[in-house]
């Protein structure tokens, strides 16, 4: 899904999943790398398909109004939030597809 945080927050609700949100900018060198490097990740896919309903969101040009509703303050920012919003956490920048794996796990 792309730039539809309402959107994605019911799904989630009705699979019983989190809503993993991806906050990138067009021009952002490290979004391009977890783009390419990290999410096409096989083991990474596959926690996220039966855990989470993904979302990208461009809080630089399409969805400046979610940028200081989520708080984000550099990119990429990657969230993971419960089915009602709320934040559970957040990590910056790039990250390897095991680093980020742990974190979605919460190691």
């Amino acid at each position: 899904m792309e730039q539809d945080l309402d959107g994605a927050l019911p799904n989630a609700k009705a699979e019983k999943k989190l809503v993993l949100v991806d906050i990138y900018a067009d021009w952002c060198a490290q979004c391009k790398e977890l783009d390419e490097k990290t999410w096409p990740d096989a083991a990474l896919k596959q926690w996220v398909a039966q855990n989470a309903v993904p979302i990208r969101i461009d809080t630089d040009a399409k969805r400046k109004d979610l940028a200081a509703k989520l708080q984000i303050r550099s990119y990429p920012t990657v969230l993971l939030l419960d089915a009602d919003g709320k934040e559970l956490r957040r990590i910056l920048g790039f990250q390897k597809p095991e680093t980020m794996r742990a974190w979605l796990e919460g190691r």
